[in-house]
């Protein structure tokens, strides 16, 4: 019996941590429905960010944002969503996550990048942005990179270490560097 009462009191601070978390997040005007867990998050600017009923946001989730005061400059996460640890989310214009979609630990969403004009110093380039979009039963493993203007489709599944330059089409399971199909979704 008393094998039990320490993983329940460290699940009951975790709820607790994350009450008082969201107080703070919720008056900084991030949208998140009190259902919701929320890890030790890093983000200067939580207006910008939506999340969905029932997700859960693990520790050291970084939301960076290039155009704070650009009000088209957001992340959306829809319901039922799981964001694993350290994941990086560098937003310059938008991302968009749908329900049901399991993120693993240690991935990395860019919507932006520089350009590379050989003419021009490589700090004084241009960015160029391009939305992201996760749809729907989603599963991004650990460690993968989804870059700018690329579009998962309802289904898919990366595989752990990917980096995904091309929309992923509808129940294709797709792995490497870059990402490639692998199979069907069965």
């Amino acid at each position: 019996m008393s094998k039990f009462i320490v993983p329940i009191i460290i699940s009951k601070l975790k709820i607790l941590k994350s009450f008082f978390r969201k107080i703070y997040l919720k008056s900084s005007g991030m949208v998140l429905p009190n259902n919701t867990i929320i890890g030790r998050i890093v983000c200067d600017w939580p207006s910008k960010i939506k999340i969905g009923q029932y997700c859960e946001i693990q520790d050291e989730t970084y939301f960076k944002f290039k155009n704070p005061f650009d009000m088209e400059n957001y992340v959306s996460i829809g319901d039922r969503t799981f964001i694993g640890r350290n994941c990086e989310f560098n937003c310059n214009l938008q991302i968009i996550i749908g329900s049901d979609v399991l993120i693993g630990s240690n991935s990395v969403f860019v919507d932006n990048n520089h350009q590379i004009d050989k003419n021009i110093c490589i700090n004084l380039q241009p960015i160029k942005t391009a939305l992201i979009t996760l749809k729907n039963d989603i599963w991004i493993g650990s460690n993968c990179t989804i870059l700018m203007g690329v579009t998962i489709n309802d289904g898919a599944v990366v595989a752990a270490g990917s980096v995904v330059t091309k929309n992923i089409p509808s129940n294709e399971i797709w792995g490497g560097i870059p990402a490639k199909k692998i199979k069907d979704r069965v």
